[in-house]
């Protein structure tokens, strides 16, 4: 017997299968709207930026200078997260891991930054 190619089977899932299916779809939604947002609006600690005062006169005045960049690209610690939050006037819960501080840190950060704009 020949059949039509106009005739589509649908197959209906358990519903187990149907909620798992479902989940691994939202995660996959979450993660690329986390990655998104994360290249929408960078973290203020990975951004460093070093500042050199009258560097075009220093160069001038001296022939030859060998500059040595110290960029420390370690995480913070969580003692300067602390002092960080301080600053900002954040509330701190100790029992928070230093991925959760550091997490509502930049979340702060962005939004003050973008509430002075």
């Amino acid at each position: 017997m020949i059949k039509s190619a106009a005739i589509v089977k649908t197959k209906t899932l358990a519903p187990w299968k149907e909620l798992r299916l479902q989940k691994r779809k939202l995660k996959k939604a979450n993660a690329a709207e986390r990655k998104a947002i994360k290249q929408i609006r960078p973290s203020p600690m990975s951004a460093q930026i070093i500042e050199v005062p009258d560097a075009v006169e220093a160069i001038e005045s001296v022939e030859a200078i060998e500059v040595v960049e110290v960029v420390d690209d370690s995480p913070p610690t969580r003692e300067e997260m602390l002092q960080q939050a301080e600053t900002i006037g954040m509330k701190v819960d100790k029992r928070w891991s230093d991925a959760t501080l550091l997490k509502h840190i930049e979340e702060s950060a962005w939004a003050i930054q973008n509430d002075n704009s």
